[in-house]
């Protein structure tokens, strides 16, 4: 019997009912049901974690080398820092002024040595305010002491029994003096009062200077 025949016999056109296509996708195999889709989509997944992994690569190479520049930053950045301390420690010792020797070593003893320190207090108005500073220094806090201990720093009793405050037919006079000058900026300076009391204990020390001497020759 031929096909025909039999779908003649069975009533059928040859066309499948509805369900009996249902049937047929369900006891149908799953490859086949997916078809060439399904290879597709694994295709494209793999596509996708091959871009993935190259990505995570290059990003991980690209953090290692940004690791590597802020490294190298930070290193050139500490060896500036100690370069610029060195050559702010370098400066500073280059600037940094020099200790200036006193002008009152030790005391004139004698006219010639106390004129020539007049004479270049004459010539120059720096020498007088550095010599009035370094005198403003000395401690001191009774001015008749002050004055008479400064005035042994400055000449010596041999020196002083030469001269007098204002000056005689054998004496010269002190009080005109640049020395005297210099000294009366600093005891006003540092007292803050008349110089009366710097005139009568510079009188007196003086006055005194050739009974001093003489002891000391004895």
């Amino acid at each position: 019997m031929d096909n025909y025949t039999e779908m003649y016999l069975d009533g059928s056109d040859g066309e499948k009912t509805p369900s009996e296509l249902n049937d047929d996708r369900e006891n149908m195999p799953l490859s086949d049901y997916l078809g060439p889709n399904r290879n597709s989509r694994k295709n494209e997944n793999n596509d996708m974690l091959k871009k993935i992994l190259s990505n995570t690569v290059e990003i991980m190479q690209s953090l290692k080398g940004l690791t590597s520049r802020i490294e190298k930053l930070e290193e050139d950045n500490k060896k500036m820092h100690c370069r610029q301390l060195t050559e702010l420690s370098m400066t500073q010792k280059l600037i940094k002024p020099k200790k200036e020797s006193p002008i009152l070593k030790s005391p004139c003893n004698s006219v010639e040595e106390f004129e020539k320190l007049e004479d270049n207090l004459m010539k120059s108005p720096e020498l007088n305010e550095k010599l009035e500073d370094e005198i403003f220094k000395h401690e001191g806090t009774d001015p008749s002491k002050f004055v008479r201990s400064m005035w042994r720093k400055i000449l010596s009793d041999n020196a002083a029994s030469q001269y007098s405050w204002k000056g005689t037919a054998k004496k010269k006079a002190i009080d005109i003096m640049a020395v005297t000058n210099a000294f009366r900026g600093a005891y006003n300076r540092k007292f803050l009062g008349s110089d009366k009391e710097f005139g009568r204990a510079t009188v007196k020390w003086f006055q005194t200077a050739k009974e001093r001497h003489s002891k000391k020759k004895k």
